[in-house]
């Protein structure tokens, strides 16, 4: 469970926001998430109270949506799981809400808060590796059992929708949005009719993108960029997901190997630290909707094909 494992221990230790109640149709999991805080077995209860400044949610996939424009019509800044929506369309009323009702609506991807991710952006736009030929990422795991939400279809379930955030997504933001052309998919389905396996390729501009997202292959991941100049590789088995842990880039330019480390971060608090500022007038970084709303455009495509 994400709240409990992941963004209640940022906020706990975060000097900028605080957790003050927990909202659960079972009020005993609540207190499993937060012991000390305040309970609530509805939404709507805990979206009335004046106190409340701001909510996370991290409901099931179908879920956001309408929680999401709830929150934020009683006035409530929301910081939402990944997807934000089950498709653009739903992105976009939801990004007119967070408009209409002047609120902060930010999509909670915590690996782009990461200052590893944040890195080999910044190196790719530096023009530092040349034109961009190519770039590949996947990241997988298997092990799910039947049960699990991720694989149930009633309430957004799917690997496109749970890991393609990560690494679907990530030529996107490295190139900064160009036009997608030439898209292609192969999917291979659960017998409960999700996506297991989902391999997306296209490309932007001149670069060609080869993304695998996979709930049924052994665990691991990578992120590789290559331009005419030179490499930009993540090392590691935690390329999209680390935590408190060392990571590491290594920039390839010419004969010239760099290999920049990077210290244990947690990047749900400093995801959770910059939306608590942003959202009392700061200016700290927070993913863009734009992003947002291009990342579900790609997935209305990606589906478009597999169905």
């Amino acid at each position: 469970m994400i709240a409990k494992k992941a963004l209640y221990p940022a906020i706990s230790r975060s000097n900028v926001g605080e957790i003050y109640a927990v909202a659960s149709r079972d009020a005993d999991r609540a207190m499993t998430i937060s012991p000390t805080g305040k309970i609530y077995t509805d939404y709507d209860s805990l979206f009335a109270d004046p106190s409340v400044d701001g909510v996370y949610i991290s409901l099931p996939n179908a879920f956001h949506l309408p929680v999401a424009i709830k929150a934020m019509k009683a006035g409530k800044h929301v910081l939402c799981e990944k997807p934000l929506g089950m498709n653009a369309a739903q992105v976009q009323e939801a990004i007119a809400v967070s408009e209409a009702e002047g609120v902060l609506f930010v999509e909670a991807s915590w690996n782009r808060w990461h200052p590893r991710t944040q890195r080999i952006q910044e190196v790719v736009q530096s023009g530092q590796l040349g034109a961009i030929k190519r770039i590949r990422s996947c990241f997988t795991y298997d092990g799910l059992d039947g049960g699990n939400i991720r694989l149930d279809p009633t309430i957004g379930g799917g690997i496109l929708y749970d890991l393609g955030p990560y690494s679907t997504v990530a030529p996107l933001w490295l190139l900064d949005f160009p036009v997608v052309s030439d898209l292609a998919v192969q999917s291979v389905r659960h017998p409960g009719g999700v996506d297991e396996t989902t391999r997306v390729n296209y490309t932007l501009g001149n670069t060609l993108c080869e993304t695998v997202t996979s709930c049924n292959i052994p665990e691991t991941s990578w992120l590789i960029v290559e331009g005419e100049k030179g490499t930009a590789r993540m090392l590691g088995h935690n390329v999209f997901n680390s935590r408190h842990a060392e990571s590491k880039l290594e920039i390839t330019v010419g004969d010239k190997v760099t290999v920049e480390e990077f210290g244990p971060v947690d990047p749900y608090q400093i995801m959770a630290d910059n939306f608590a500022r942003r959202a009392q007038g700061g200016s700290d970084w927070v993913m863009p909707l734009t992003q947002s709303l291009r990342f579900a455009q790609l997935f209305d495509a990606a589906f478009a094909q597999i169905k």
